[in-house]
């Protein structure tokens, strides 16, 4: 069956291929194949269920490289640090890769997404973690009807219209960070992580009560919204709130760190 991918990508997948071969520049192989509505990813010995065949371009470097970039972006071990039955809130957890990186490291972890197809594949994903909880959810400053855009493919799926001219538009009741806390019976929190592809500062504004629980925040501010960057907003939010503002070890990333401590 069809991967759904343009020419111009499966030629770039195809020469990605032939390339990694040689181990250039830390390339690694990478394969998938449809399976139902999901297709089936496998890179460097993991397998993993993707929404779109277009995601493979995340794993060119293998699984273990995903996993430590993704922790080093979201902070999981430096500034901060989780560890055994500590709690993890993974907002955009996607196909669940920070939600097994914080796993392996001995946390409970909630993990949201809003986008349907993205978080079947997430559950899939998963289900041999016992301590990770996943949850189709849509996060806002309130419980209300809003417009979501799917886009899988190239990880938009937003509140906000996505670049992508042909994601999908589907309208769903969205709820509030502090409702689905109460819902999980969620304490306190280690590390709130989130990409909420421009909806952060209405995240924050809804988790109020959870973020006073929480003791560190990691947040991609990037210019998801419309083009523009959610920095300042969510910056001005967590100050108030009590959060200390904590230097990006590496300030070439658009991500927001925040610590109680």
């Amino acid at each position: 069956m069809t991967l759904n991918l343009s020419v111009k990508n499966r030629t770039h997948l195809f020469l990605h291929n032939i390339i990694s071969r040689f181990g250039v520049d830390g390339l690694k192989p990478v394969s998938i194949k449809r399976v139902g509505s999901a297709f089936e990813l496998s890179t460097t010995g993991h397998t993993l269920s993707v929404p779109a065949a277009l995601i493979w371009r995340s794993y060119r470097r293998g699984w273990e490289n995903r996993i430590k970039r993704l922790s080093a972006e979201f902070a999981l071990n430096a500034p901060f640090s989780v560890g055994m039955n500590d709690t993890v809130i993974d907002i955009g957890a996607n196909v669940g890769d920070f939600s097994i990186a914080a796993a392996q490291l001995g946390a409970k972890v909630y993990g949201f997404d809003g986008d349907p197809d993205v978080i079947e594949c997430n559950l899939s994903n998963t289900a041999s973690f016992p301590s990770i909880v996943s949850e189709c959810a849509i996060l806002w400053s309130e419980e209300t009807e809003v417009k979501f855009y799917s886009s899988p493919g190239r990880a938009d799926s937003s509140i906000f219209l996505p670049p992508d001219e042909n994601a999908l538009a589907f309208t769903a009741m969205a709820t509030t960070l502090d409702q689905l806390a109460d819902k999980h019976q969620i304490g306190d929190v280690t590390l709130l992580k989130m990409d909420a592809e421009g909806a952060e500062p209405e995240v924050l504004d809804g988790g109020f009560e959870t973020l006073s629980r929480t003791r560190h925040v990691a947040i991609d501010t990037g210019p998801e919204r419309l083009g523009e960057e959610t920095a300042k907003p969510c910056i001005e939010r967590l100050v108030k709130m009590g959060f200390r503002i904590v230097p990006h070890p590496d300030p070439r990333r658009k991500v927001t760190l925040a610590t109680r401590d």
